[in-house]
């Protein structure tokens, strides 16, 4: 089994082509992975990408699968891709497994691609390896130089978009894998229509201040120090992934009804006060990208009733930017894209659908665009 892994690139914000491969033969790995165990890096956040090119006609991975007794809706998915065409879904069942990915393939050059579409409550993994059954690993595609990251909760984590039309509640348990898919969600659709390489810091059911499962105690800006956002032990090194702009899209949780018991909305000064902070934690880790805080479509103030959550949420965004431009950042913006359309949140327990995330792409495109100077 092979899995070494490269370098990463620099962000130089302009190239619209793609350098040649080059290099020593390697696997590529983009995205947060947690490789303090020698045996492999482990994946829990989505999005997370494993590429390697190889001469030969076949090719297998060995995952080891980790799903802890109080995830729901496990084990985790990936889409396979073979020379840039989604071929099949994987599903990861618990343990270590040996997975053909691709056979009597033509013979020469080849690429392959695993790429996780679920989150890290679903299912880690542990990847041990390509064989290429007596093929030789090549060198990795270079680099993309542009490259963002978004950050949220299950909205941009794309979960529900695969049971529309299943709901409101999808059969089974609600927060499954195979309801879910940041392959094809917002910030994936951009990083397509960018250039750019995506990394998918995303989790559902957080928030800013306050979480709507509320016996967790651990919001967005806790689990962004993190490798795995389950393991308080791991520690991202955010140099590995320097993005040119950050979309945060955070707050509906903070003002949910809280499950399994409500304690209350957060307050507009506790949210305001946690998001300055994280605008300020996140500028400490990336000194000059973009950071841009969306409003997510998906807030009103008609559900949950009496919570203003979209009020509160505008409130609480437009509090930061001018609390951050004051001090002199003035790489922060404010983003209110037009509130959910009818017939759009027809994904599972009231989540998006794939045009609801391509409308939004949409939206957000000639923002970043005007401020990255990316055409």
């Amino acid at each position: 089994m092979i899995g070494d892994a490269t370098t990463p690139g620099q962000n130089d914000g302009d190239a619209t082509t793609d350098p040649p491969p080059s290099g020593p033969p390697a696997v590529q790995y983009i995205g947060r992975f947690d490789t303090r165990d020698p045996a492999g890096p482990k994946c829990a956040w989505p999005g997370c990408r494993i590429i390697a090119r190889f001469s030969g006609t076949k090719v297998s991975a060995r995952f080891n699968e980790i799903n802890y007794t109080w995830m729901e809706g496990t084990p985790s998915e990936w889409d396979v891709v073979v020379d840039g065409a989604i071929t099949h879904k994987l599903v990861t069942p618990t343990g270590t497994h040996d997975f053909v990915l691709a056979e009597d393939l033509p013979p020469g050059d080849h690429k392959i691609e695993l790429y996780k579409r679920s989150e890290a409550q679903n299912g880690i993994t542990q990847f041990l390896g390509y064989d290429f059954a007596g093929g030789t690993l090549l060198s990795p595609p270079a680099r993309k130089t542009r490259r963002i990251e978004i950050i949220g909760d299950s909205q941009p984590a794309g979960f529900g978009m695969e049971g529309v039309g299943l709901g409101p509640d999808c059969p089974g348990t609600d927060w499954a894998a195979r309801w879910e898919n940041f392959h094809k969600s917002v910030g994936t659709l951009m990083a397509k229509d960018l250039n750019a390489e995506i990394a998918g810091t995303c989790y559902s059911g957080k928030g800013v201040f306050k979480n709507i499962w509320h016996p967790d105690k651990e919001p967005m800006p806790m689990l962004f120090l993190r490798a795995d956002p389950i393991d308080p032990r791991s520690t991202w090194d955010h140099s590995q992934f320097v993005p040119a702009a950050v979309i945060v899209m955070l707050g509906g949780n903070d003002f949910a009804v809280g499950q399994p018991y409500d304690e209350g909305p957060a307050t507009l000064a506790q949210f305001s006060d946690a998001y300055e902070q994280f605008a300020k934690d996140i500028r400490a880790k990336y000194p000059d990208t973009h950071l841009f805080l969306v409003v997510s479509p998906s807030t009103n103030d008609v559900q949950p009733a009496g919570r203003d959550t979209r009020t509160n949420v505008m409130a609480g965004v437009r509090e930061t930017v001018t609390r951050r431009n004051a001090g002199g950042d003035g790489r922060v913006y404010e983003v209110i894209p037009p509130i959910a359309r009818d017939g759009e949140m027809t994904g599972c327990n009231g989540h998006g659908s794939p045009e609801y995330h391509r409308r939004l792409a949409d939206d957000l495109l000639p923002i970043v665009r005007a401020k990255t100077g990316w055409n």
